[in-house]
């Protein structure tokens, strides 16, 4: 029912998926295939927890069905397991385009090694991406996060990350 309920949203604009709905799809087939492509979809709101491979990859599978997607944000939030199933995200990971995204915020953004993957990844995959904002919410050492950030490559010339 899920699939057909999200397939029957093909003209959304705005998507907000908050709460545990992440974790329920990604509980099914969900990331393997969705039902539609979103062609209308132009921002997407998230919460989800970037250690837990199956709600990253569910994730992956929404934004590339939506090809123009130009406004994402996350709200990174804590998860008692952790899902190290790599394989998988990193053959889904390295087919990921997205062409429109021109911003990107990150919430409660704690410097956790798999966040700082995810924003590199955000920024490997949209050449028209011009901002990632971070919400720092951490308890790491600040600065060495801060420098891991500034480091990462960048697929587009104007992509810059702010860090409040």
């Amino acid at each position: 029912y899920v699939k057909q309920s999200l397939g029957s949203l093909s003209v959304i604009e705005t998507l907000t998926i908050n709460g545990f709905f992440l974790k329920y799809l990604s509980k099914g087939c969900i990331h393997t295939k969705l039902p539609a492509v979103f062609t209308h979809l132009e921002s997407v709101r998230i919460m989800i927890c970037l250690w837990d491979q199956r709600q990253v990859l569910t994730a992956c599978s929404l934004f590339q069905n939506a090809p123009n997607l130009k406004k994402l944000e996350m709200w990174s939030h804590p998860s008692s397991t952790r899902d190290q199933d790599q394989a998988s995200i990193q053959e889904l990971t390295e087919q990921m385009q997205m062409d429109h995204l021109v911003t990107a915020s990150v919430r409660c953004f704690q410097g956790l090694d798999c966040e700082i993957d995810f924003v590199a990844k955000l920024l490997s995959w949209s050449p028209a991406l011009e901002e990632v904002e971070i919400e720092w919410k951490g308890e790491m050492d600040r600065s060495m996060v801060l420098t891991k950030l500034l480091a990462l490559p960048r697929v587009s010339p104007r992509s810059k990350i702010i860090v409040t």
